[in-house]
């Protein structure tokens, strides 16, 4: 099956963007724990919304008003509650404890907006024993439910004759629980694992979609930082996936899942793991299913530095308890520390290049009107002779850009930033607000995230300063294009992340500033620039020195013109 992107258009060309900054400022350069709550009855915490938008079908209702009374069934440990019908097994209500919704009331999973049809929905003996639970119909089916005692995790079992192989349709609504619908909508789809390929795929994000897919071992609901999981030790042989954004602002989408058993014997029997909780990494890595890949933390290089040396990272400073701001803050500090060869590596080249400078605009006046490809050639030899790499100010930079695009996946995947206050911010994983405008501005929302604004300003001054330290040579269509590119860059990262995350635009603020300071310092006190002109003038009189850059340049360069001649010679 297809695997999805990790990043849409918008946010593909929003880091294009901040790759062609980084590439051309530097070649210009240089050429909670979670609150505690009291335990509340299905009748405090059902939604008014949830009753005014019934997600049981009509078959279903109608059939309700002629059943016997209903009985209930609770199965609960410390972290989650769950209330099970004996109409059809049926599960109405799930609650997990340990986490509040944006309004501070208990958080549902479940409230009357899950259904599974597909067997007989009428009264079922049952017999519960602890956290076990059995319910048995006259027909001969058979669910068997239980709660381990720590933990997520309801273990079903079902037993059924049937000749032929078992369709099943759950349907879900998606309960709102964070303060921002139009982050908590984008961020949720439905996934799956499929066996053959032992990978993970899903629908699109947060739209419209379609899609069938056999051999799976689960099918997830997934929301943003919470996901309905239905897994079966014995596969689900296919499966037919629809999701629909919901009209109201009390959901985020409307799930179907079409989903087939195998049949074996007359009977189908079928037992897995039915999992209602968080998305948090090692809770799901605990299953051992796979589960954890309902976690975007983005495909390639930038999901393996998400998985193993940001989460890891962030885990271990979490163990010393303290703030999840101060965490961020650390955060950054490790890692530009980690980096720091890079940005010295990176500076020094600047350096260079500055002190090349009058020979440069020397060369620059003396080749004005000379052809473009010899004017290249005479500064390729300018930079042999002086041993400078001219792409050594941006290469270690864009080495560093896996880690800033793993960071952009990782906070807005975090539960453990959830509902964390730092400041001014009242949750670190929604946006922060000081101001509420009386009026909506397109694309950008209605209320000022000053996180968002700081990271904003925090970018043009360090662009500002970095070009500061090395003025450039010309005025060629390229600078100008570049300057304006850096002017609107801020703008455009005000708008775009104005509705992410705090954290997010917390770190980047952080980093900026840790940047800043990190270059003052080198400059300061670390590069000496009177050492650096006496190396390159030892250099030049030793000949000079080739880097397989400039090596690589000259052959281009060489190859061009020859086949110029060529074409000059035919011509004539």
């Amino acid at each position: 099956m297809e695997q999805r992107p990790f990043l849409d258009r918008n946010q593909l060309i929003g880091f294009a963007l901040i790759g062609a900054i980084l590439l051309g400022t530097s070649y210009w350069a240089s050429t909670m724990e979670p609150a505690a709550k009291p335990k509340a009855t299905p009748a405090e915490t059902t939604s008014t919304e949830a009753a005014q938008t019934p997600l049981l079908s009509d078959s279903l209702a109608d059939a309700a008003d002629t059943l016997a009374p209903e009985q209930e069934y609770v199965l609960e440990n410390d972290q989650v509650r769950y209330i099970i019908s004996n109409r059809g097994a049926q599960i109405k209500y799930v609650e997990l404890k340990e986490y509040l919704d944006w309004q501070g009331k208990p958080l549902r999973l479940v409230d009357g907006n899950q259904v599974l049809e597909g067997l007989p929905q009428d009264g079922m003996s049952g017999q519960q024993a602890g956290s076990k639970l059995t319910l048995a119909h006259t027909s001969g089916t058979q669910w068997t439910f239980e709660l381990p005692a720590d933990g997520y995790g309801l273990q079903w079992a079902l037993k059924t004759p049937s000749t032929s192989d078992l369709t099943l349709t759950w349907k879900q609504q998606g309960i709102r629980h964070e303060k921002s619908q139009t982050n908590e909508t984008t961020n949720s789809s439905t996934y799956y694992f499929e066996n053959a390929e032992e990978e993970r795929s899903s629908l699109s994000d947060g739209r419209d979609d379609d899609e069938s897919a056999e051999n799976l071992g689960w099918v997830a609901h997934k929301q943003q930082y919470f996901s309905s999981i239905l897994q079966s030790d014995q596969g689900i042989a296919k499966a037919d996936m629809q999701i629909r954004v919901a009209s109201d602002t009390s959901h985020t989408l409307n799930y179907t899942t079409k989903f087939t058993l195998t049949s074996g014997n007359g009977v189908v029997s079928a037992q897995g793991i039915w999992y209602h909780g968080p998305n948090h990494y090692q809770t799901l890595k605990g299953f051992d299913l796979h589960f954890d890949e309902v976690i975007p933390f983005g495909w390639g290089i930038f999901g393996w530095i998400g998985k193993y040396v940001v989460s890891p990272l962030f885990n271990w400073l979490d163990g010393y308890g303290l703030n999840y701001g101060i965490i961020i803050l650390l955060m950054a500090a490790l890692i530009k520390l980690a980096l720091s060869p890079l940005t010295f590596s990176s500076y020094k080249s600047m350096a260079k290049m500055r002190v090349l400078k009058p020979e440069m605009d020397e060369l620059n006046e003396k080749f004005k009107d000379a052809d473009p490809a010899k004017k290249q050639q005479e500064t390729m030899a300018l930079y042999q002779k002086a041993g400078v790499n001219p792409l050594g100010g941006c290469i270690p930079q864009l080495l560093s850009l896996p880690i800033l695009i793993a960071m952009f996946r990782f906070f807005p995947v975090s539960i453990e930033l959830r509902q964390q206050a730092f400041l001014w911010a009242d949750d670190l994983s929604s946006y922060d607000s000081v101001l509420s405008l009386p009026f909506e501005i397109p694309f950008y929302g209605a209320h000022v995230s000053l996180f968002t604004l700081l990271m904003a300003v925090s970018t043009f001054l360090y662009t500002k300063f970095n070009n500061s330290m090395t003025p450039t040579s010309g005025n060629s269509m390229m600078q100008q294009q570049m300057l304006i590119i850096q002017s609107v860059m801020p703008f455009m990262l005000l708008v775009w992340f104005n509705n992410y995350s705090s954290g997010l635009s917390y770190y980047y603020f952080i980093s900026n500033v840790l940047t800043f300071g990190q270059q003052w310092i080198i400059k300061e006190f670390v590069i000496d620039e009177k050492a650096i002109r006496a190396q390159i003038d030892e250099t030049k009189a030793k000949g000079g020195s080739q880097s397989r850059f400039a090596k690589k340049m000259n052959e281009m360069l060489e190859a061009n013109k020859e086949a110029g001649n060529r074409r000059a010679r035919r011509g004539k």
